[in-house]
């Protein structure tokens, strides 16, 4: 079981969740300490007191991004990206609570996988945190920690183990690629080539408009990855949403839905580490067919890049 140690800089001891996000944190280092032969994780909280109604998945936009810096960049996403990512890479959602006016939102423990042999001689690591004004909500706190083991664990043949016990021998790299469907639906490549970093292990795909009830319309009706060679993937919207484990929900404090759902129906996954796709042996391109016009859509390759 991994240890823990706070990074953020709130007050100890004393009643409080995190330190003042009432604006961004700029670059914060990441100091190596004694015994901290492997990160594991970051974990992300925040929390916000309510001036009026307000929803988890708008809630989740205060933080845009959250970005870890191993020399460079390596980790960028989004609140609400990340608390995706932790739900497909875990099989469950992290903790929250959605409450009402007058009371509080708080999203407690989003883990966010690092895999990082940490190397104080050749890299320095820092973290920031973008804040984005949302509306109802103010005296805003954020935590952040790291979760770390004494040496790197062993690895073993991926598809021999659980995956929520594997960790590769390499480290995470998790960015969006920020994408606006064109003016004209079809099939467009949003990408010729993923990030030549290493193995792929996993993709998160955000849509702004997905299908419902009354329509099966979706930013992304079809997604294809193509090698050099021949087709790799080609899955339907309801394919990206199936691969989505279904975990424990709550119903809205309004009882018109469910919380988890509201947040997670915007996004797909495709989980790819029982057969991890090598993206420096070939060139592996992305391409959707958008049948919404002129909206955002994010992906975010998940990478275990060596090290």
């Amino acid at each position: 079981m991994p240890k823990h140690r706070i990074i953020s800089l709130q007050t100890q001891p004393g009643a409080n969740l995190g330190e003042s996000f009432a604006a961004s944190i700029p670059n914060r280092t990441i100091s190596v300490q004694v015994g901290e032969g492997y990160w594991d994780a970051l974990t992300l909280t925040f929390r916000g007191t309510l001036t009026g109604a307000i929803t988890l998945e708008s809630f989740l936009t205060l933080v845009n991004p959250l970005t870890f810096i191993a020399n460079e960049p390596r980790i960028q996403l989004t609140g609400r990206d990340a608390f995706a990512l932790h739900t497909a890479w875990y099989g469950q959602p992290p903790k929250y609570n959605e409450g009402a006016s007058g009371t509080t939102d708080t999203v407690y423990g989003i883990h966010i996988p690092l895999w990082v042999k940490p190397k104080a001689a050749t890299e320095s690591y820092a973290w920031n945190a973008t804040r984005v004004a949302v509306t109802n909500v103010a005296s805003e706190v954020l935590s952040l920690g790291l979760e770390y083991l004494f040496a790197q664990p062993g690895s073993e043949p991926i598809a021999g183990i659980d995956r929520l016990s594997y960790r590769g021998p390499g480290r995470i790299d998790a960015r969006q690629i920020p994408f606006t469907t064109p003016a004209a639906t079809g099939i467009v490549q949003v990408t010729p080539k993923l990030p030549k970093l290493g193995k792929l292990l996993g993709l998160l795909v955000f849509n702004t408009t997905v299908p419902t009830s009354a329509a099966v319309t979706a930013d992304t009706e079809f997604l294809y990855l193509d090698s050099s060679k021949s087709r790799i993937v080609s899955a339907t919207w309801s394919d990206l949403q199936a691969n989505l484990w279904s975990p424990t929900d709550f119903t809205r404090a309004d009882a018109t839905a469910l919380v988890t759902r509201q947040v997670m129906q915007n996004y797909g996954w495709l989980d790819f580490r029982d057969e991890p796709i090598d993206l420096i042996a070939d060139d592996y391109a992305l391409a959707v067919d958008a049948e919404v016009v002129s909206e955002a859509v994010r992906f975010v390759p998940v990478i275990e890049v060596p090290q």
